[in-house]
């Protein structure tokens, strides 16, 4: 499975590669998904079926920081969705649209830190 194409930089904040384990919720279904890379404001996720574009989900992501696991809730919208060519599995990016403030704090606390690990 490859990641999608590299597009025209727009980040407003780092983003991390890091394979996370998520959840999502729409429309009457919950599936599992795993990050490919997260960021305070979203993330590119891998998932099994075709999630259209301005979908809102309900996300649960879980960070884990040495023993403490921290599940964080947010509502996200999809913003891109791309087929993997070499697999049925396709990479959604998401924009957290809607996520609390005690939740984004623990999001970018674990940015940072993941940061501070790498460098």
């Amino acid at each position: 499975m490859r990641t999608p194409k590299n597009i025209l930089e727009r980040r407003q904040s780092a983003r991390i590669a890091q394979s996370l384990p998520f959840k999502i919720g729409h429309e009457g279904y919950e599936i599992a998904a795993r990050t490919v890379n997260i960021s305070a404001h979203g993330a590119m996720c891998v998932v099994d079926r075709a999630i259209p574009v301005m979908a809102q989900l309900r996300v649960a992501l879980t960070l884990s920081a040495s023993s403490k696991e921290k599940v964080i809730h947010a509502i996200g919208v999809v913003v891109r969705n791309e087929a993997d060519p070499d697999s049925d599995k396709h990479f959604i990016a998401l924009y957290f649209s809607q996520i609390k403030p005690a939740d984004q704090k623990v999001l970018n606390q674990h940015i940072e830190q993941w940061l501070k690990l790498k460098s």
